[in-house]
Formats: structure tokens, sequence, C-alpha cells
């Protein structure tokens, strides 16, 4: 009996349309030279990346370098590389503040980690996880702080937060035991995060969780926006679908790392979809210089 959740065929169109919107955005990147277009480009690579990962380990089988490629460009590299893409976009605008909200919120399952540990009374443990919340907690003031003060440069602050928490968080991921047999829920045979120690997996949440949550304040802020000036509805409707796209692969990731993994690869493909749905909505994509959507490709 055919499965979703055991075939390739989901992760292999979201991993297909990722790469297509990737090359379209560094389309516009060379045309345009606008840093989040550049940003968001390498946002969807690592998106393609995860959901190649999960389609070739449907199609033929998990190996811990296929787990590990999964774990990084997904939960550690794809939503934090998009939200920082909005940073840049928005950069202007005082969406700064917003952005290093996400990063704090992105924060408090170290602190709630920390607390626990401290009930076990596993010293060591909560003081890894106390000194991961106060660099998450650290961060997002000197964000929120740059973006108060200077916001034209609160996206490339943003970037060396992002490079250095990103690096890190891959070298430990790749360095990190793997117990194979926790790699795929039992049932569903979907990939989950607890095959790694906890104290890997506590490095993702302000990655992950950030990420995303920039990308959807960041398309509410820019469709609110729209919607109440009344002359671009278009832009408004794309914003929501972007926003839509954000919130859906968060929302079925989170479950998937309580241990429920039914609908993560729809979540994954729905996002992506709601995203370049987002894009192609947007008034500038189709009309930008008089030309047609196809001419792009060309």
């Amino acid at each position: 009996m055919w499965s979703a959740t055991r075939s390739p065929v989901l992760p292999s169109a979201s991993a297909l349309l990722c790469f297509a919107f990737a090359l379209i955005l560094a389309r516009q990147w060379a045309d345009r030279r606008r840093p989040h277009q550049l940003i968001w480009s390498l946002g969807m690579v690592w998106y393609g990346l995860a959901s190649g990962a999960d389609a070739i380990g449907q199609a033929w089988g998990w190996s811990e370098a296929i787990y590990r490629t999964w774990y990084v460009a997904g939960a550690v590299m794809a939503a934090a590389w998009l939200g920082l893409g909005e940073v840049y976009l928005l950069r202007t605008t005082g969406y700064g503040e917003f952005a290093a909200a996400g990063i704090f919120l992105g924060s408090v399952p170290a602190v709630y980690r920390a607390g626990k540990l401290l009930q076990a009374g596993e010293q060591t443990g909560m003081e890894a996880a106390m000194g991961l919340a106060f660099a998450g907690i650290g961060t997002s003031v000197i964000l929120g702080f740059v973006a108060w003060e200077w916001p034209e440069w609160s996206g490339h602050a943003a970037l060396i937060a992002l490079v250095a928490g990103s690096a890190y968080a891959a070298v430990q991921v790749l360095g990190a035991p793997v117990t194979h047999a926790e790699m795929l829920d039992p049932v569903t045979g979907v990939p989950q995060g607890a095959a790694l120690p906890p104290e890997v997996r506590m490095l993702t949440p302000m990655l992950n969780i950030g990420g995303a949550l920039m990308l959807f304040f960041g398309a509410f802020h820019s469709g609110w926006a729209y919607w109440r000036d009344g002359h671009n509805a278009e832009r408004a409707v794309s914003n929501l679908f972007i926003a839509l796209g954000a919130l859906t692969p968060s929302i079925t990731g989170s479950l998937n790392r309580w241990g429920l993994t039914t609908s993560f690869y729809l979540g994954e493909f729905l996002g992506v979809l709601f995203i370049f749905v987002g894009f192609l909505a947007s008034r500038e994509v189709i009309t930008r210089r008089g030309r047609s959507l196809i001419a792009s490709f060309a």
C-alpha cells in the first residue's frame, strides 16, 4: 500500500521546486544586485538540499551522511537564511527589532531546557543550555540595538550572527554521534531529530524558530502595510502566501520534534509552494520592466 510518508514523491517535488525557485532568485540578483534576493536563493538551496536528502533517504535508504545532511540543511540552515533575506529586504523600515524578537523567542527553548536540567540536578547540561540561552538572548539584544541606532546595518549585523551561529551548529551536528535506531519514526519512516544528542538539538530552535519567525513577521508586516495602503492588493496577497509558507513547515516541523511526523512531508511541500505562489503573486515579478514571467526564464 502506497504511503505518502514513506514515498520520495513529495520531498522530490519540494526539492525540484526549491532549486527552480533558487535559480529564479539568483537570476534576479544577477540583474538587480539586491542582497535579499541572493540570500533567499541560498535559503532555497538549503531547503532543497533538506528535501533532496528526504527523497534520497526514502528512495534508496537512510545513511548517517544523508541524515546529517537533512538535519544541517533543514533544521540549521533553511529557515534561518530565508529569515535573513527578510531582514535585508526590510532593513530600513524598522523591521530589525522584529528580527531581534524572533531570535529572542527562539532562545526560549534553551531557557526551558536549562530549568528542567537544573531541577534534575544535571549541572553540566544545565550550564551548557544556559550558555546557549545567554548567547541567543545577547545576540537578540545586540541586533535590536543595531536596528534601533543604525537600521541600514541591521542586515549585515544579522548576517555576521547567522554565519557564526550556523557554522557552530553545523560543526556540532556533523561531529555528534548518531543513534541509528532513532533516525526514523518507526511508524511513518519520516526522519526525526531524536538520533542526535539533546545538547546538539538545543542549538537549532533559535536558528530554525528564529528564522521562521523573521520570515513570518516580515511577510505579515509587509502585507499589512500594503493592505492599509489600499493600492497594492496583489502585494498584500503575495505576502499573505509567504507568511503561510513560513508558518506551515514550522508547525509540521515542531510536530515532528514531538514525535508527530505524519504531516511532515506535506508541510515541507506546502511551505515552498506557498512561498513560490507569493513570489508569483507579486506585481513586481509579473510586470517588472514590461516583461512576462516566462521571459524571466530565458
